[in-house]
């Protein structure tokens, strides 16, 4: 099964959309979570959370789309190609890097309900923040991939 170049254009748009709303909760994480946390900075910290998994959600959904119908193109530019596998590989270790933070952000809702700041200790706080960073250095280079890829670099000549 293939799909016509337009709906192939509009599922690729909404993967890079998927991903920017995913970039946009990863980046923004910081500029809320601190070490001495306010209820509103303890809000904006969830939302950047619920942001952050709401365009992994699209961007995933879009991509598993995007593979399924495999228009003749793709395949041809994906076989032998290591950058689609590398990606798809930087994606699932950021996922798996944000799964306790993004339980830890949950279990404050309790808190929050009632105007209460969370609680969490430095170590805590220290370990989120190195699995931000983590998370950082692997997002960055995901956007070079796809041009590599259909530029033709990667593949055996």
């Amino acid at each position: 099964m293939t799909i016509d170049p337009v709906p192939l254009a509009i599922l690729q748009g909404t993967t890079t959309l998927g991903m920017m709303l995913l970039a946009t909760g990863l980046f923004g994480r910081p500029f809320c979570f601190r070490r001495q946390l306010t209820v509103r900075e303890a809000r904006m910290t969830r939302y950047a959370d619920f942001a952050f998994w709401m365009g992994a959600a699209v961007s995933s959904t879009a991509s598993v789309l995007i593979w399924v119908s495999r228009p003749q193109s793709e395949v041809q530019i994906n076989t032998g190609n290591p950058f689609p596998m590398i990606q798809l590989l930087f994606f699932v270790a950021i996922l798996g890097l944000d799964i306790w933070p993004a339980r830890r952000f949950r279990s404050w809702s309790r808190y929050l309900d009632l105007d209460q700041v969370p609680y969490f200790t430095d170590r805590e706080y220290t370990a989120i923040r190195r699995i931000w960073k983590i998370q950082t250095i692997l997002l960055v280079p995901m956007p070079f991939f796809s041009p590599l890829v259909h530029a033709g670099i990667g593949l055996s000549r």
